[in-house]
C-alpha cells in the first residue's frame, strides 16, 4: 500500500513538472527567440532544471528536519535533566527536613531526660549532704534548732556557692568540738561541689562566728583541712 502511494506521488510530481516545463518552455522561447523545432529542447533543460530545484529542496528540507529532531531531543534532555535536578533538590530537602524534625525532637527528648536525670542525681546528692549534717550535729549534742539552722546554712551553701548572710545565724559555742572539726566539716561538704576555699572559709566564719570570732578569712581559708591528728569530725571526701 505505501508503495503504491509512493510510485502514484512520484507520477504525479513528474508530471507537474514536465506541465511547469513546458508552460515555461513557451514564453522563454519567445524572449530567447528560440524556433519551434528547438522548443522540446527548451522544454528538456526546464524539465532538468525544475527536477534539479525540486530534489534542492527536498535535501534542505531533510536536512532540516534531520536538524531540529536532533536539538529538540537534547533540550527535552536538557529540560527531562533539568527537571530530575530540581526534583531531586527538591527531595533531598524534603528528607533534610524531615531528618531535622527527628533530630529535634530526639534531642529535645535527650536534654529533657538529661535535666530530669541531673535533678534527680542534684536531689539525691542534696539529700545525702543534709543527711550528714544532721547526723554529725545530732552526733555532736546540738540541739534542733542549732542544727536547722546549720542544714539551711548548708542547704544555701551548696545551692547558690554562697553564704547565707540574709538570716541571723545563732549556734552556741561548744567547747567538745574544735574549730579544726568545724572547718573539717565545711571542707567535707565543699569538696562534693567543688566549692572554692574563699567562700567555704567565708561559711565556717559566719555559720559558726563564736568559734571563729576572732578570726579572719584568711586565716581560716590557710587551714581548712586538717588530717592529723583526731577531731569529732574528721576529714572525709566520700560523705555521700
Amino acid at each position: 500500500m505505501k508503495h503504491r502511494q509512493h510510485t502514484l506521488q512520484s507520477i504525479i510530481i513528474e508530471v507537474v513538472i514536465v506541465l511547469l516545463a513546458s508552460i515555461i518552455s513557451f514564453p522563454l522561447s519567445d524572449i530567447v527567440g528560440v524556433s519551434l523545432s528547438a522548443l522540446p529542447l527548451v522544454i528538456v533543460v526546464c524539465y532538468v532544471i525544475l527536477k534539479s530545484i525540486y530534489h534542492l529542496c527536498i535535501s534542505l528540507s531533510a536536512y532540516t528536519i534531520e536538524l531540529t529532531s536532533s536539538f529538540y531531543p537534547k533540550q527535552q534532555n536538557k529540560d527531562e535533566c533539568t527537571l530530575e535536578g530540581i526534583s531531586s533538590r527538591a527531595g533531598d530537602n524534603e528528607i533534610m527536613t524531615k531528618r531535622m524534625e527527628l533530630f529535634h525532637y530526639e534531642f529535645q527528648h535527650e536534654q529533657q531526660q538529661y535535666r530530669q536525670q541531673k535533678k534527680k542525681e542534684d536531689d539525691e546528692k542534696l539529700d545525702a549532704i543534709m543527711k550528714y549534717t544532721l547526723t554529725t550535729f545530732k552526733r555532736l549534742n546540738f540541739g534542733e534548732t542549732e542544727i536547722f539552722q546549720i542544714c539551711e546554712c548548708v542547704r544555701y551553701f551548696v545551692t547558690n556557692r554562697q553564704v547565707l548572710t540574709t538570716t541571723e545565724i545563732h549556734i552556741k559555742k561548744r567547747t567538745s568540738v574544735t574549730q579544726i572539726s568545724l572547718k573539717n566539716f565545711a571542707w567535707n561538704i565543699a569538696f562534693q561541689y567543688n566549692i572554692s576555699g574563699d567562700v567555704t572559709a567565708k561559711f565556717v566564719l559566719h555559720t559558726f562566728n563564736e568559734w571563729f570570732a576572732n578570726s579572719t578569712i584568711d586565716t581560716i581559708r590557710k587551714n581548712l583541712r586538717t588530717t592529723t591528728g583526731r577531731h569529732k569530725i574528721e576529714i572525709d571526701e566520700n560523705i555521700i
